[in-house]
């Protein structure tokens, strides 16, 4: 997947795959950024308001409007840690599970679906550069665009679109959805009670046994260990990845922000620790490369002699294949003239301050480039 142009690398494989005769995916053209940003409109009766109110995390039913299309039943909930958290009544994140009350339901080929209100990212694009690097990298990601949005009639502003975590999405990355897949929660390590969010439970006999690998006394047996239970290549992509994003809210350092997948078949590869919540990417431009690591499989990984070495050679493929001035900033110049287009109508003033938020973004940027250009090739 490296060899693919950065930001369409899984459309153009998509559509390889078209052309031999597989049935397209109906869900690349929603991620496309082309045409007018849509309008999610989003209705709640009043029983399902209270219920809402009563518990804003579990699911409640919805109607959703898009173009000429109703979505009847839709699963809704709010979304968010201690800093995006916002309610009702504000610009609240939604998870929207269109096949939650009905089986089939999809809104675009899509079970599952998500409406990250920004409120830590004034450019709208940190998620979507962060999940394209990914993707470009080979690490499985989730696609973002961008939707307005209207809750029971009123316009709240734009939202990062993200799809989630469901069947289709584990069928596109891994060629099967059979499995378990496991929701990191909130700085909660994979020794932790994490949610099974697919799958069958076995007890957590998947996890146990990479937490047993990850206690491993002698350090060559540990990553030895974990090497059989986990993709340590595509670990090691991720890693890169929120080194060279400055991260410090994802597994690597905190532990948080993951999901964990286990496929059931041998055959449809090792576990992936799968990055997530990447809205707050390059906050300290200036942040070292190699610094001690939060999670016990980046621990593992990360400060044997072979997963240091591996990670340094995705972090010096990534800055030369991807993560580039040219190439970052052709794809934020791509994406903000739609954003601040769809926004004009609704808060000019908004409209007109979002150049500023992204020649900040452009800014910090330049200092990440400058400093890997610096201090990557120092690492050993």
């Amino acid at each position: 997947m490296t060899d693919h142009r950065f930001g369409w690398c899984l459309t153009l494989l998509i559509l390889c795959g078209t052309a031999r005769g597989q049935s397209k995916d109906e869900t690349v053209d929603l991620f496309k950024p082309e045409g007018a940003v849509p309008t999610i409109k989003v209705t709640l009766d009043e029983a399902n308001l209270r219920q809402l109110r009563g518990d804003p995390r579990k699911y409640v039913k919805a109607t959703i409007r898009v173009d000429d299309k109703a979505y009847t039943n839709v699963g809704l909930h709010l979304k968010g840690a201690a800093g995006s958290w916002r309610d009702w009544n504000d610009k609240p994140g939604l998870t929207l599970n269109f096949d939650k009350f009905t089986d089939g339901q999809k809104f675009r080929g899509i079970d599952k679906l998500h409406l990250n209100n920004g409120a830590q990212d004034g450019s709208f694009l940190q998620e979507l550069l962060a999940n394209e690097l990914a993707l470009a990298m080979g690490v499985p990601a989730c696609r973002c665009t961008h939707a307005l949005g209207e809750l029971n009639g009123r316009k709240v502003g734009l939202y990062v679109l993200k799809e989630g975590f469901d069947t289709g999405w584990l069928k596109r990355h891994f060629k099967t959805s059979d499995g378990n897949l496991y929701d990191g929660g909130f700085l909660t390590d994979i020794n932790g009670d994490l949610k099974l969010d697919h799958g069958v439970d076995n007890g957590r006999k998947d996890l146990k046994a990479l937490v047993k690998a990850c206690n491993e006394g002698d350090a060559n047996k540990r990553y030895q260990e974990v090497s059989k239970l986990l993709d340590v290549d595509k670990f090691c992509a991720s890693a890169a990845l929120q080194i060279i994003t400055a991260d410090w809210d994802g597994y690597i350092r905190k532990p948080n922000n993951y999901r964990i997948f286990f496929p059931k078949d041998p055959k449809h590869g090792k576990a992936v620790i799968v990055p997530h919540g990447m809205d707050q990417m390059w906050q300290n431009p200036g942040e070292g490369l190699w610094h001690g690591w939060g999670g016990m499989a980046a621990r593992a990984i990360l400060d044997h002699p072979e997963g240091k070495k591996k990670t340094i050679e995705k972090l010096k493929e990534m800055t030369e294949k991807h993560f580039t001035q040219e190439k970052m900033y052709k794809r934020i110049d791509e994406l903000a003239p739609r954003i601040r287009e769809a926004m004009t109508p609704i808060n000019k003033g908004w409209a007109d301050n979002y150049k500023n938020e992204i020649n900040w973004l452009k800014e910090r940027l330049k200092q990440r480039f400058e400093l890997l250009k610096r201090e990557l090739p120092k690492l050993k």
